[in-house]
């Protein structure tokens, strides 16, 4: 398999139709099936990264959806530009991208990690002390919300500058692994929580992760993961222009609400909710859809004219969005992303007074 992926049947993505199976795409990575309709054509990276066209399969079984050609897993690091994710300092030397980045954080992305840590704490009731693995940390600006919160967090990623970034920057204990080689790191049952905010699509198994993720948390502890919904309403009014499907190749797959509950019953997992992820968090998707040229990378990883622009009128309309976005997740319950809580089973007593998982 190349990363060229399959010649675009048009200029830009649209929905398309009929396509019984997908030998391109393997099982659905939430369900498992494997009966296909084409979704999206002709769809290439936003970021002007990674050079091809792809397309996005949706599984009859689940409404999920898959990338089609699927990359193999040791293609996929090499998809992500130097500047990805967004950090304070991301601004450099320039005075103006420190300032547009100081101001960004406080009305984006603190409001944003605020509220999946309170929305995370009220459902998981952790208390000060739980111990909680975040999974694809970043930077870690939510894990240090978590610790002011009273939290033991603990972080991994697979980027070692990242990493770095978090131990030495953050003095926050962390690790440089992919999702596999976690448990070599930790013993079975380490944690209270596990977390993976917008992780699961991509990685070539969803199904690895809410594995790996049961088993690193102890008995009656919390799975929490953020997803985007590939049956949102988002996904329906902006079709192939949603940032979330213009992701490709770095997202393998965009999961339904369906398919996330049959992941999560399959791994045995209990008390399953799927939340309204941060009203501001979604409707910044809705900024990036209309303005792909806006993104992190194009603005603070240099060489993009006029990025600067355009970010400022994504900001614009990400934030007239809000009222959107809060009647998508609350009043018609289809939220762009979505937070998913699942349990493990706690410990269940037997005779004699012991216990047994």
């Amino acid at each position: 398999m190349t990363l060229s992926g399959l010649p675009p049947s048009q200029e830009t993505p649209s929905p398309g139709q009929g396509a019984e199976h997908s030998p391109s795409c393997p099982p659905c990575l939430y369900c498992g099936g494997t009966e296909y309709q084409s979704l999206f054509t002709g769809v290439r990276d936003y970021l002007k990264y990674v050079p091809g066209a792809w397309e996005f399969h949706r599984c009859r079984g689940c409404g999920s959806a898959t990338l089609a050609p699927h990359p193999l897993a040791e293609e996929l690091a090499a998809f992500y530009p130097p500047v990805y994710g967004f950090t304070p300092e991301i601004g450099g030397a320039s005075r103006l991208k420190k300032l547009l980045a100081a101001i960004e954080y406080r009305v984006f992305f603190a409001p944003q990690y605020g509220s999946q840590v309170r929305k995370t704490l009220g459902v998981t009731r952790a208390a000060a002390g739980a111990r909680l693995l975040d999974i694809g940390c970043g930077r870690g600006l939510r894990l240090a919300d978590f610790r002011s919160r009273g939290l033991e967090v603990h972080g991994m990623d697979f980027q070692p500058a990242v990493v770095e970034y978090v131990r030495d920057r953050l003095d926050i204990p962390a690790v440089c692994t992919d999702v596999p080689g976690l448990e070599r790191h930790y013993e079975p049952g380490s944690f209270d929580l596990v977390s993976a905010f917008w992780v699961m699509e991509h990685l070539p198994s969803a199904r690895g992760l809410v594995e790996t993720m049961r088993r690193l948390v102890r008995p009656g502890g919390w799975l929490v993961l953020a997803v985007p919904q590939v049956d949102s309403l988002q996904a329906a009014y902006l079709g192939g222009r949603w940032v979330n499907v213009v992701e490709a190749p770095r997202h393998l797959s965009l999961p339904s609400r369906r398919g996330i509950h049959r992941l999560c019953a399959e791994a045995g997992l209990e008390e399953v909710r799927v939340l309204p992820d941060s009203s501001i968090a979604c409707a910044g998707m809705v900024g990036l859809s209309l303005f792909p040229d806006a993104a992190t990378a194009h603005l603070y990883g240099g060489g993009q004219a006029g990025a600067l622009v355009k970010r400022i009128l994504a900001a614009g309309v990400s934030l007239a969005a809000i009222p959107l976005s809060l009647a998508e997740n609350y009043l018609l319950r289809r939220p762009a992303s979505a937070i998913v809580f699942a349990r493990r089973p706690p410990e269940k007593a037997v005779s004699g007074g012991k216990s047994s998982a």
